[in-house]
């Protein structure tokens, strides 16, 4: 049966349904059919991991099927994205289910789209192909709704990076259930009842993103009872939009007054517009990320006809989007995806340098020619030549071969970097490769949690003998076949998680910085390091649950902003040997100056945290190298010069 493919509303909903026979013809009625709708009302970032919503339908008896997208998409750096995704799926008797899965965005923007293929047995029962619309120089806004016209608000206004906005309407229905599919998002918008109808799965993917920079936009007070939202909520009335107009600096007066309904604001929140009686407009950071909350329905005439109402939603947008973000471009190649340059660090053979090659030939050159030549001569026995210079060939060979077989490692060589980016109350947002090679043929699997993101990535140009693939399901499990000798096949494995703990800091700034840190980590710290106001200070190693005291006997350095360079050289694990690939990334990881009321907390760590899994083989790990960058940003108390917390 031919695939049909429908859009829905103005984001153009791609759904793409396909039934391929696999079963007898007598069977044909009871075969499964699937379609998939991908991304944000069929939009989608190609570097970043894309939702699918896929719908079974199931007019036969219960039974197990699985999911699966084939992967194979060339990196730079001569890496290649290559295996499979598995996804385990129940098929109810003669009834519907929904299965949520991620695709890599650059896979589903290939000039071919994958096909995404429903095997039950061995056999495709259903096919479908994936395929979408990939964003341009657009900032993806989602409003949380069945209803396409509740996004018009959002339209002609510009996101934090001046891009136009593109606000598409999601189904609570199909809003993704893992925090980091909502990456591709500039932000969610969303009304308070809306939020309350989320699943628990849901709202904590929701705010989970918010956490670690993500940007939602609560519109209006009306049952809105969550702790997080900045407003509280109350009685509607008529009241004047004038603090809108200055906040937006609109040109355009609002002559009409607006309906906006508030009960005043919760602790932590800021006002953005308004009054403390009368708030219309507020803001509460939330870890890493903000909550904007409106006290007005936008959809009313009134705001819809005024022409400073893009000024405003644009302003919301570019100030409410947090600058220190932990939620990077998964699957940036030049980004997250250099890290897979840990190979480099990967040595089969402690190869001797090229002084002492060149020792041992000018020597082999020196007895096999002029040395032996002259004795041979003086001896008369220059016909001995046939047989001492073969000698002395195999003799030089077998000792070189010799050597070389010593160096050999005697098992699996395997180097891993990640970065645990902290937001301060347990959850963060990790990611990192491992990669592995032996000087055999051998298999591997590892496990992650199954909210981590896992791919298989390998070296182009060299020769693959097996197959890689991930099966999702309770755990994570990627499992490589017959990885060629010498080949390197690496685990790609990024997710929110929770349960990482936090560094306490209590900091003043008071002629300089003060305070204490603690490490309320599971994991111990290597050269922990605070950059606040261009100042680095080397706080040393810290053991889970020891504390450290900030004055002025902490060494410090004036670094301004080049305090990478300045961190590299205290830590040495940074810009060195497997964490040479994390140095060049951790540059991005700071794109401006950190706010003086902010200080950002650096360390390493050679523990293993959930995006680094650990390797199980059959044969003997020979070498394993582990470097994880842990950061997390922590409030600073500025008083005046000369002032006191205590005055």
């Amino acid at each position: 049966m031919a695939g049909s493919v429908a859009r829905v509303g103005v984001a153009g909903l791609t759904a793409v349904s396909t039934w391929v026979p696999a079963l007898p013809p007598a069977q044909a009625a009871a075969r499964p059919g699937m379609s998939a709708s991908v991304g944000f009302a069929g939009y989608y970032a190609e570097d970043q991991w894309v939702p699918v919503d896929v719908v079974l339908h199931n007019p036969g008896p219960r039974q197990r099927a699985e999911l699966v997208v084939s992967v194979n998409y060339p990196l730079n750096d001569n890496r290649v994205e290559l295996g499979s995704l598995h996804w385990l799926v129940v098929l109810p008797a003669r009834g519907w289910v929904h299965k949520e899965i991620a695709v890599p965005g650059h896979v589903l923007a290939a000039n071919a789209p994958p096909a995404l293929y429903c095997v039950v047995a061995g056999r495709t029962v259903a096919r479908a192909d994936l395929s979408g619309n990939p964003l341009g120089n657009v900032s993806l806004v989602a409003m949380l709704s069945p209803y396409a016209q509740d996004a018009q608000f959002l339209t002609g206004s510009t996101g934090p990076d001046g891009d136009p906005v593109l606000p598409v309407a999601v189904s609570p229905l199909t809003f993704p259930a893992s925090a980091n599919l909502l990456n591709g998002l500039t932000a969610v918008v969303a009304r308070p009842d809306v939020l309350g109808a989320l699943n628990r799965s849901q709202y904590a993917a929701l705010t989970t993103w918010v956490k670690l920079g993500g940007l939602l936009v609560v519109a209006g007070t009306d049952g809105g009872a969550d702790v997080l939202l900045p407003m509280r909520p109350g009685p509607a009335q008529s009241v004047s939009g004038m603090p809108l107009v200055h906040y937006a600096g609109s040109a355009a007066l609002l002559p009409h007054k607006i309906l906006a309904a508030s009960g005043g604001l919760r602790p932590g929140a800021e006002l953005l517009a308004g009054s403390a009686r009368t708030p219309l407009l507020a803001v509460r950071d939330v870890g890493r990320g903000a909550v904007v909350q409106t006290a007005f329905d936008p959809q009313q005439s009134a705001l819809l006809g005024w022409p400073g109402n893009v000024s405003l939603w644009t302003k919301v947008l570019r100030e409410g989007n947090p600058e220190q973000s932990a939620l990077p471009r998964l699957l940036d190649p030049n980004g997250v995806l250099a890290l897979a340059a840990v190979s480099d660090a990967l040595s089969p053979l402690r190869v001797p340098s090229l002084r002492v090659w060149a020792s041992v030939f000018a020597l082999y050159a020196l007895v096999c020619g002029p040395l032996l030549f002259v004795w041979l001569r003086r001896s008369k026995r220059e016909s001995w030549a046939w047989v001492l210079l073969p000698a002395i060939s195999v003799l030089t060979t077998a000792c070189i071969y010799g050597f070389g077989a010593s160096q050999r490692p005697a098992g699996i060589l395997t180097d891993g970097v990640g970065v645990l980016d902290l937001s301060g109350d347990g959850e963060a947002e990790a990611y990192g490769i491992r990669a592995f090679m032996a000087p055999f043929v051998t298999s591997a699997q590892a496990a992650t949690h199954s909210s981590m993101l896992v791919l298989p990535l390998a070296e182009q140009n060299v020769r693959q003998l097996g197959e890689a693939f991930v099966r999702v399901s309770d755990h994570n499990v990627v499992r490589f076949t017959d990885v060629a000798r010498w080949g390197v096949r690496y685990v790609y494995a990024a997710g929110a998680v929770a349960g990482q703990g936090r560094l306490d800091a209590r900091l003043e700034a008071m002629f300089g910085l003060i305070g204490t840190v603690r490490n309320e980590t599971p994991y111990p710290l290597h050269a922990a390091a605070l950059y606040w106001n261009g100042q680095l200070y080397e706080l040393g190693d810290l053991r889970p649950g020891q504390s450290i005291t900030l004055g002025g006997r902490t060494p410090s350095q004036d670094v301004g902003s080049n305090w990478l360079l300045a961190y590299a050289a205290y830590n040495r694990d940074i810009m060195h040997g497997p964490g040479r690939p994390l140095g060049s990334w951790a540059a991005t990881l700071l794109s401006g100056q950190v706010n003086p009321n902010q200080a950002m907390l650096v360390a390493t760590t050679d523990a293993q945290m959930p995006a680094l899994p650990r390797l199980q083989t059959a044969g003997a790990v020979a070498s394993d190298q582990t470097v994880v960058m842990v950061r997390q940003f922590v409030p600073v108390r500025s008083y005046p010069l000369g002032g006191s917390p205590y005055d």
